[in-house]
């Protein structure tokens, strides 16, 4: 599942991750430094302020809201899988993940719900 950046910067559809969430996800250590970079972005931007980024950081870390599965058990996967997929090594850790634990991916990247789905996951694109 790849929601985090798009939940937190309330983005178009936002919302329909929130349920995802809050019944339990995992997803790939790397999306914590999407998040950060996004909430970095925010900051910058001044349409956030500096301790509301820091307190979403660590809602995400301390509170576990979500899994996190590590990327080098996955990258080999995945590599394999963006080339014979021909979509990104970074498009493809999300599926390899949702492939390997059997569940749903949910994502914002149509591509790579078509991809995931010729492979036969379960996915839904919000």
């Amino acid at each position: 599942m790849t929601p985090p950046p798009k939940y937190v910067n309330r983005e178009s559809g936002y919302e329909a991750i929130v349920n995802h969430i809050l019944h339990g996800c995992v997803n790939v250590e790397l999306v914590l430094k999407e998040l950060g970079n996004a909430l970095w972005k925010q900051v910058i931007r001044g349409e956030v302020g500096l301790e509301d980024a820091r307190q979403v950081l660590k809602h995400f870390t301390e509170r576990r809201v979500v899994r996190f599965a590590a990327q080098e058990d996955l990258v080999l996967d995945a590599f394999n899988l963006s080339t014979s997929l021909n979509i990104t090594v970074y498009d493809a850790l999300y599926i390899a993940l949702a492939e390997r634990l059997k569940v749903e991916l949910v994502t914002t990247d149509r591509k790579q719900a078509e991809k995931a789905r010729e492979l036969g996951v379960k996915t839904t694109l919000v």
